[in-house]
């Protein structure tokens, strides 16, 4: 091991261990027990049990057994045959040497040495976007790190033990690196966001390198954080990188959801392997990212900066900004994209989300775009041939005219607070030449208003949409989709609850008196709307976003800006606030300081 990672680890130990004394003797907040951890704890047990009790057997259902010591020689048994016939790449990669490890000291030595001999024989692809490479690289790193001082020959790709560790960890550090400074490129995905956690999970668990288990144990930190910031009740909200069509309509169906479960305690029991990883593991959630998470007791508005994904062509540049604005309340979220390309296939760029028991609970517009031009931008293959490929992998909906995830390059956005102008200039001739919105069957109230305003009702919750152009009801099994033929074309939306305006009628009452003026929208793509709270926003497609008569720089955004987490660009800090609590993660000196003795540090 390099000497100087031992220094460093010495003096992190020495500091970190310091500072939470003082915490720990100094500070008046209870002991990190009780009826939060309490919980957790009865959280985690319950889904351990779940895979150590399940009748199929798979390497989730085997880590379960091993670790838990139940059902040993039929697990061991389930695991030869699972190396018979390896398949699934690097979703075969990550949960094969995570059951290795929570296993080995149960698995017998001739065992140990078929699972040696896999990484030999079976050659994963390392896949061709984030998540996958984070799943591969994690597992090359802890696989080499297992079987050190093996040469070439014994491994699928020819390189030795120490070259594979060096990729694995070079690879690593640089996504830790890029994270913490302009942003991921697969960001907040209510999915794949999933496959990160696992890593960093099995890397803080298992990785012998006090370094990298330190920073591993602060990105699970760092993810975690980023989701909390825009979490309600089970539901991730606002625009994704990526989303699949059955969950973007029914966001408490998530892997994210699996996490709030887990984590946060308010959301849906949904067992998933990945959070079993995270279950078995000696991570401990910190209180201020719970809180963070949780408490919705007043309203905020947060921005994001992320990075678009590594562009190959139609650019010259490689990872632009991508710009978020969320606002949270505990009845609903809104939350928007700036507009534009920003990943291909399975963009979701804008969202009303609210709380229910009901499945559909959310509403959206979209521009069903489709081209060989969008996946040119990220994609190496001939532009030509790459629809029909997408089509034929595992995206059938890519080129369908009535999909509900995907990216146009004729969208944009101007949200304040919560209301948002949605604005289209569709060209002639583009694939599809309409724009749809969602209107779920699962509200309570869908009411066209004499006033042009479509009003509907979900519970507690309000949401008024103005088309700015005329529109078709469709009626589909879910929902009924709204979808407008014209080029130039667009919405606003505004937001409200029972608890912040009273009655629907009232809601109904306000929205009623806003003022708009789109009478140039087809001369120049400007819309002016005054809120019901009076806030006056002005858009002009391509142009400005003008609030109060003040232009929205979205270059003043930070990486994360709110009340609860801030972080500037290029900063590799991020600092957590709830009330008087914070929480700061320092990845260029590997520190973690807060000042609540409930917050667990990560070197333990």
């Amino acid at each position: 091991m390099n000497p100087n990672r031992n220094i460093l680890f010495t003096s992190l130990l020495f500091s970190v261990f310091n500072f939470q004394f003082l915490i720990l003797t100094g500070s008046s907040q209870p002991s990190p027990s009780g009826p939060y951890q309490e919980a957790s704890a009865a959280r985690r047990d319950s889904l351990i049990r779940f895979y150590v009790n399940a009748r199929h057997v798979g390497l989730d259902e085997v880590a379960a057994k091993l670790k838990m010591g139940v059902s040993v020689d039929t697990a061991l048994v389930h695991l030869s045959h699972l190396m018979d016939k390896p398949r699934g790449d690097m979703f075969w990669m990550y949960p094969f040497i995570g059951a290795c490890l929570y296993g080995k000291d149960r698995m017998p030595d001739s065992l140990k040495q078929k699972a040696r001999n896999v990484w030999r024989t079976y050659t994963p692809y390392r896949g061709d976007t984030e998540n996958h490479w984070m799943m591969y690289y994690t597992s090359l790193y802890l696989a080499a790190q297992t079987w050190p001082g093996e040469d070439g020959s014994q491994w699928y790709n020819g390189k030795s033990s120490e070259e594979n560790f060096k990729e694995g960890e070079g690879w690593l550090n640089h996504w830790m690196r890029i994270t913490t400074t302009i942003g991921q490129g697969e960001f907040d995905s209510p999915g794949y966001a999933s496959f990160y956690l696992v890593s960093m999970f099995l890397l803080y668990e298992f990785a012998t390198d006090p370094v990298m288990k330190q920073k591993a144990g602060m990105m699970i930190d760092y993810l975690l954080a980023d989701v909390a910031v825009e979490y309600l009740k089970g539901n991730l909200c606002g625009g994704h990188s990526r989303d699949y069509p059955e969950t973007v309509v029914s966001p408490t169906t998530t892997a994210v959801t699996a996490w709030g479960y887990l984590f946060f305690g308010d959301a849906p029991f949904i067992p998933r392997g990945e959070t079993l990883f995270a279950a078995m593991s000696s991570y401990k959630l910190p209180e201020t990212i719970y809180q963070i998470a949780t408490d919705r007791s007043r309203p905020y508005a947060h921005t994001e900066t992320k990075r678009v994904r590594n562009k190959m062509r139609h650019d010259t540049l490689r990872n632009p900004p991508v710009y978020k604005y969320t606002y949270m309340t505990q009845d609903y979220s809104l939350g928007s994209l700036h507009g534009g390309i920003l990943q291909p296939i399975q963009q979701h760029t804008w969202d009303v989300t609210w709380p229910s028991k009901k499945p559909h609970n959310t509403l959206f517009t979209i521009h069903p775009y489709y081209s060989g031009y969008e996946l040119g931008i990220f994609f190496p293959e001939e532009e030509k041939l790459m629809v029909d490929a997408v089509i034929g992998s595992n995206k059938p909906s890519y080129n369908t005219e009535d999909k509900w995830v995907g990216s146009s390059p004729y969208e944009q956005t101007f949200q304040n607070k919560n209301a948002i102008i949605v604005l289209y200039n569709i060209k002639p001739g583009t694939d599809y030449e309409h724009i749809d919105g969602l209107f779920s069957k699962d509200l309570d109230e869908r009411i066209v208003d004499t006033t042009g305003w479509i009003f509907s009702q979900a519970g507690d919750v309000y949401i008024a949409y103005f088309p700015l152009k005329p529109y078709e009801w469709i009626e589909e099994a879910l929902d009924f989709r709204l979808r407008s033929r014209e080029l130039k074309n667009g919405c606003i939306v505004e937001v409200s609850s029972a608890r912040e305006v009273g009655t629907f009628e009232e809601f109904k009452k306000k929205i009623r008196s806003a003022k708009i003026d789109h009478r140039n929208l087809d001369k120049d793509l400007r819309v002016q709307y005054t809120t019901s709270s009076g806030d006056r926003m002005e858009f002009t497609y391509g142009g400005r976003r003008i609030l109060n008569g003040k232009p929205i720089n979205f270059r003043s955004y930070k990486l994360f800006n709110g009340p609860y987490l801030q972080a500037e660009v290029g900063s590799e800090r991020l600092k957590m606030t709830y009330k008087d609590w914070y929480r700061a993660l320092d990845f260029k000196s590997l520190e973690v300081e807060t000042n609540v003795a409930r917050d667990w540090t990560t070197v333990r």
